[in-house]
C-alpha cells in the first residue's frame, strides 16, 4: 500500500492492475459477479488525507491508550508522545524491528521503511558469482532485512517536551523495539585536488567570471565542541581510497603528517590550501595532479 509495487522486470507489460476480478459467494441466489460494475478508487490512506500524524489531526482519532500494543498486526497505527533526546549528537529512528511502512515526528515526516524483499533466506545467495545467465534471484543477499535501519530526525524537529511520533505499520511488527540512536562521529575524512574549482560560496556572483586564480583548499570541522586529537592519515600527493581506508600513492610528500598537525591539532576546524606555502618542495611529483587526504579523530 504504501511502497512496493513492482516498476520493472521482465514480462512487466503483463502485470495486471487494479481489479480484475470481483466476486460475492455464498449467496442464496448464487455467486454475483461484480468485475464488469463501475469502479472507483482513491490513493493515499484516509489517516493521511486527516493528517492523524499531526498534533492537531491526532486529536480526533480515538486512540486506544495501551502500555502493550499489538504486535505483528498490520495494517495498524500507532503513536507516543516523547521526551526530546539530550545532547547535539545526530539522532536516528531504528526501525530494524518493524515491517513496512511510514513514520512522522511532530507532523513531518520521517519517511517510508520497507523490508529489501519479502523472500524468505532461502532465496538468498551464501556466495554470489554474477558470471553466466541471468536471473532475479541471482545474488540475492538480504532476504527479508531492512533497506536500512536507521533514519535520520533533525533536531531541529525535536520540542523541548512532548513531541508525537505517529507510526503507520503495514506489515507489521513490533513497535516496542523502536528506539532513537544517536551517533556520536569521532573521526573526519577530507579529500581535496588541485584540479577541484575554488569558489567562495559566499560571494557566488562575484566569483561568476573570475579567472580562478585561487586555490583549492581541505577544510575540516568537527562536530558540536569536539576538537581533532590525532591524525590517522595524511598524504599530499596521489593518495587513493576513501574515507577510513586511504593509502599512499606513488608520490607523497614526506611532510604531510607534520604540516596536517601543526594546522589542525587541538583545533576544532582548520583548513589547509593546496600550494606551496604549504608544501614546500621544487619540482615535486612532475606532471602528476596533486591530491590531499586527510583522516583525523575528534574527541
Amino acid at each position: 500500500m504504501t511502497v512496493g509495487l513492482q516498476n520493472a522486470g521482465p514480462f512487466y507489460e503483463w502485470v495486471g492492475a487494479g481489479l480484475t476480478s470481483v466476486k460475492i459467494s455464498g449467496l442464496k441466489n448464487g455467486t454475483i459477479d461484480l468485475s464488469s460494475n463501475k469502479w472507483e478508487y482513491k490513493i493515499g490512506l484516509e489517516g493521511e488525507h486527516n493528517r492523524i500524524y499531526s498534533e492537531d489531526g491526532s486529536k480526533n482519532v480515538n486512540w486506544i491508550s495501551t502500555s502493550e500494543p499489538p504486535k505483528n498486526q498490520p495494517l495498524t497505527w500507532y503513536q507516543v508522545v516523547l521526551e526530546s533526546p539530550k545532547g547535539i549528537d545526530p539522532v536516528g529512528l531504528d526501525m530494524i524491528y518493524m515491517g513496512k511502512g511510514q513514520a512522522w515526528l511532530n507532523g513531518k515526516a520521517i519517511g517510508r521503511y520497507w523490508p529489501r524483499t519479502s523472500s524468505t533466506n532461502s532465496n538468498c545467495s551464501a556466495t554470489c558469482n554474477y558470471r553466466g545467465k541471468f536471473f532475479p534471484d541471482k545474488c540475492r543477499t538480504g532476504c527479508g532485512g531492512p533497506t536500512q535501519r536507521w533514519y535520520h530526525v533533525p533536531l531541529s524537529w525535536f520540542k523541548p517536551s512532548k513531541n508525537l511520533l505517529v507510526i503507520f505499520e503495514e506489515k507489521g511488527g513490533d513497535p516496542m523495539k523502536i528506539t532513537f540512536s544517536r551517533r556520536r562521529i569521532t573521526s573526519i575524512c577530507g579529500f581535496v585536488s588541485e584540479d577541484y574549482p575554488s569558489i567562495d560560496l559566499d560571494n557566488w556572483q562575484n566569483a561568476i567570471g573570475s579567472n580562478g586564480g585561487g586555490r583549492a583548499s581541505l577544510h575540516l570541522v568537527c562536530h558540536g565542541n569536539a576538537s581533532i586529537s590525532s591524525i590517522k592519515f595524511a598524504s599530499y600527493g596521489n593518495p587513493s581510497g576513501a574515507c577510513g581506508s586511504y593509502q599512499r600513492g606513488t608520490c607523497h610528500h614526506l611532510s604531510s603528517t607534520a604540516v596536517i598537525e601543526t594546522a589542525c591539532l587541538n583545533k576544532r576546524e582548520c583548513s589547509i590550501t593546496l600550494s606551496e606555502d604549504w608544501f614546500p618542495t621544487k619540482d615535486f611529483c612532475p606532471g602528476i595532479t596533486k591530491s590531499l587526504a586527510v583522516d583525523a579523530v575528534c574527541s
